[in-house]
């Protein structure tokens, strides 16, 4: 009579380095892409005049993300290769219920007439703070005023508004701060 044979058992806990270790670097390189591992640099400087075409924005956080995409779809097509920007001119609250006023648009040549719908203005050569970080737009902004606070802390200076943000492109953010403003306004 022929001997019916079993299947091996295989023990759970066997095997499960090779595929821990291949997760593992798998969330390092994406950590790495998106640039987690990148700190930010703060320097004061003397910044350079800059001109913008915008649309005015006044609302959430998260709607200005959908508005920003919708102005991205809609922006003429030599406008969509310069640099983003964001202007914050103001916050209010805190949270998910912060309510912001800003600009959003990209930055042009001097002289450069705003397209239809568009407007077009100027951030003045002026001392400013400039926060440099590359990393994906979503980490960098929360990397980038986290850095802005700290400095500023370290000075006794708060942050003050106008600030402008400049999305580049790849993963280029950078941050400026006027420091003048800050110095002569008194704290809030």
């Amino acid at each position: 009579m022929a001997e019916m044979r079993q299947a091996p058992r295989h023990d759970w806990r066997r095997g499960w380095l090779g595929p821990f270790l291949v997760f593992l670097a798998m969330l390092l390189l994406t950590l790495w892409w998106l640039g987690v591992f990148n700190s930010p640099t703060v320097t004061e400087e003397m910044g350079v005049a800059r001109s913008y075409v915008y649309q005015p924005f006044q609302g959430s956080y998260r709607q200005m993300v959908k508005t920003r995409e919708k102005m991205a779809k809609d922006a003429p097509a030599d406008l969509r290769s310069h640099t983003e920007i964001t202007l914050l001119e103001r916050e209010q609250g805190s949270g998910g219920d912060t309510e912001v006023a800003a600009r959003l648009g990209y930055l042009v040549n001097a002289g450069v007439p705003a397209p239809a719908g568009w407007q077009a203005g100027q951030w003045p050569a002026q001392r400013v703070a400039r926060v440099r970080v590359a990393a994906n737009s979503a980490l960098a902004s929360w990397k980038a005023y986290g850095a802005l606070l700290a400095w500023g802390k370290a000075r006794d200076l708060p942050l003050r508004y106008p600030v402008l943000e400049l999305l580049g492109l790849g993963d280029h953010y950078e941050l400026l701060m006027p420091v003048a403003l800050a110095v002569s306004a008194p704290a809030s």
